[in-house]
């Protein structure tokens, strides 16, 4: 059930997030920072302020529909059927990459009218981006990390997300420090690494 929010909210949350992109080309990095700037909206507008964000403010909003699939090639996929969108999940997946991957596709919602604007490869990234900003908010990991457990897996249960993508997030954050660093098919993967308690900077 969707918290904190009026139907009549609920309805402009998209038309809030679209308005907060440019109708012009980005480059990467400002690509990147417009994606964290909108998943810090959708989270303020919900008046979440900590734990894990629930999977249902993307779920329950009007005009989203999410289905399960087992015979997905793919993690996820968006469509509009005229009616609503359709955010479809890989069945076969585990539960925490489903959640990832329903943010990562409301993002290519939020994005369908500048669609032209951004390269295919870079607009998958700046999805996975979002989705990461949304479930592992900077200000929540870093407080989280610096006042109660540095360890990844606790981390990811804390938000309620993979190992894998809490250790992208830290590196992100430059609260560990990536062992190996790659660009493959638009999107970057990162050796897992566990954090220290020296090096260690906010």
């Amino acid at each position: 059930m969707i918290i904190n929010t009026t139907h009549t909210e609920q309805r402009s949350i998209l038309k809030e997030l679209r308005s907060l992109m440019p109708q012009r080309t980005l480059s990467p990095a400002e690509a990147l920072q417009r994606a964290e700037t909108q998943a810090n909206h959708l989270i303020s507008l919900y008046r979440i302020n900590r734990g894990a964000v629930p999977s249902e403010i993307i779920s329950d909003l009007p005009r989203i529909r999410v289905e399960r699939d087992w015979d997905m090639p793919a993690s996820g996929a968006a469509v509009w059927d005229g009616n609503y969108w359709v955010i479809s999940l890989n069945a076969a997946e585990h539960e925490l990459r489903q959640r990832f991957s329903l943010f990562h596709e409301f993002k290519h919602i939020v994005d369908h009218p500048n669609r032209g604007l951004i390269d295919e490869r870079l607009a998958e990234r700046v999805a996975d981006y979002f989705a990461a900003c949304v479930l592992m908010p900077k200000a929540w990991v870093k407080t989280a990390f610096f006042t109660g457990t540095q360890k990844i897996e606790a981390l990811a249960e804390l938000f309620e997300v993979s190992p894998r993508a809490m250790s992208v997030r830290l590196a992100q954050l430059g609260l560990t420090t990536p062992v190996d660093r790659c660009e493959r098919r638009g999107r970057y993967f990162r050796r897992p690494v566990r954090p220290t308690s020296r090096g260690v900077h906010a």
